[in-house]
């Protein structure tokens, strides 16, 4: 009897504990089952990546899932989520979106096999700032690391405060590249080399990639190339004894001389398009002295537009017809010298000084929205450091309200990159 009831004792304390023993142990088993079992094994893999994660109001994202993956079957829908509550579905592994508010979003990629599995979501941030107002992108001369190379950067507004970020080294050859000028559809930008021997015009992509020489087959050296809208390029040359201004293509397959002299120490220089393209305008030595010539296209109609005892130089046409301009017409013969901006009708007629700060205001360009100016500020005679500025049009007389956009080296020759209207 005693012998019973500890026998039942020890059944009512150890057959719960082999009781749940036998449970877990077939739990686990059927665990081990289902994993090999389970859907979620057979999902489709989805991988996002995107270009660029960050940027300013408006930004435009390329998104890319080609690297996702089926593990059995194929990719047969992409369900994209941008994160602002705007979806998309495609058959393509890549799409775009341009997000119009600034903000801190979370787009996501699903996709769906021929089987009609789902993968989970892979996700990428995107960054949109709306604080920067971005004003344009520029190229120009600048010589940090003590050799003059091409770099590009891009002008935005911060809290109201203009400034130059995302500065990037286009050419890196140990000769001189000097004078960028951007194409007609922004996509490329010719420069003057020494890197050829004689001194030549180059030109490349606008990430500095495919960097070709274009005129050494046309002319025993080329200068100072500038970029019409009707896809030519005008430069200063110098065959034999004689220099003048000329007319490429972009290609580097014609040239045409549009106008010649002999070449007797001082030469042609800084040819400008007009807007039309019907004209170009250039500075020319007149007895010594520098002056701003204009003509036709084809070379017609050569006109002394300043003729003026100053020096006058670097012509640049405004929207508007009008010439930008520099001149020591302020300060004559001052050692050292002094050149402001100065604006005049394409015939020559009124001019206006617009600077009358000291030292030396060259190379002015106008923003693509016509709004603000970009220029090389000297410190001092040539060659001593120069440094990129920036004001808004209007406000160009009140030195007070320029921005200093470089402090390093040398900076010179700044031009905009043209606005392509989508």
């Amino acid at each position: 009897m005693k012998k019973d009831n500890l026998v039942k004792r020890l059944g009512k304390k150890v057959l719960p504990y082999v009781l749940a023993g036998s449970l877990s142990l077939g739990s686990l088993l059927n665990y081990r089952c289902s994993v090999s079992e389970s859907p979620d094994s057979q999902k489709p893999v989805a991988v996002l990546s995107a270009q660029p994660t960050e940027g300013y109001v408006p930004l435009s994202v390329n998104f890319d899932g080609s690297q996702s993956y089926a593990l059995e079957g194929y990719i047969q829908e992409y369900l994209w989520d941008f994160g602002d509550g705007k979806t998309d579905t495609t058959t393509s592994a890549f799409t775009n979106y341009l997000y119009e508010n600034g903000g801190e979003y979370s787009a996501g990629l699903v996709v769906v096999d021929n089987s009609g599995q789902k993968s989970n979501k892979a996700l990428e941030r995107i960054l949109v700032n709306d604080d920067i107002v971005p004003l344009g992108e520029i190229a120009f001369l600048s010589n940090p690391n003590s050799n003059d190379d091409i770099y590009s950067g891009e002008i935005v507004v911060k809290n109201n405060i203009p400034e130059l970020r995302n500065v990037k080294r286009l050419t890196t050859h140990s000769s001189q590249d000097l004078y960028p000028a951007w194409s007609p559809d922004g996509t490329e930008i010719a420069f003057m080399t020494t890197r050829s021997g004689p001194v030549a015009v180059w030109k490349m992509n606008a990430d500095g990639s495919n960097q070709t020489d274009i005129t050494s087959n046309l002319v025993e050296r080329a200068m100072d190339p500038r970029w019409g809208s009707n896809g030519k390029i005008a430069i200063l040359y110098i065959n034999s004894d004689y220099s003048g201004i000329g007319i490429i293509d972009s290609d580097g397959n014609s040239f045409t001389s549009v106008y010649s002299e002999p070449s007797a120490g001082y030469i042609p220089g800084s040819p400008v398009w007009s807007p039309d393209c019907s004209k170009i305008s250039f500075q020319k030595y007149v007895e010594g002295n520098l002056e701003i010539f204009s003509m036709n296209a084809d070379g017609s109609n050569l006109e002394n537009i300043t003729n003026h005892p100053a020096k006058d130089v670097r012509p640049i046409f405004m929207p508007d017809g009008k010439i930008l301009f520099s001149s020591d017409r302020a300060n004559p013969g001052q050692i050292p010298e002094e050149y402001d901006l100065w604006l005049m009708n394409a015939d020559g007629s009124n001019p206006i000084r617009l600077t009358t700060a000291p030292r030396k205001e060259l190379n002015p360009e106008l923003s693509p929205d016509e709004k603000y100016i970009v220029f090389t500020r000297f410190f001092g005679p040539f060659g001593n450091p120069s440094q990129l500025f920036l004001t808004e049009w209007h406000n160009l007389g009140d030195e007070s309200q320029w921005t200093q956009l470089t402090t390093e080296g040398a900076n010179i020759y700044p031009t905009w990159k043209p606005k392509i209207n989508d």
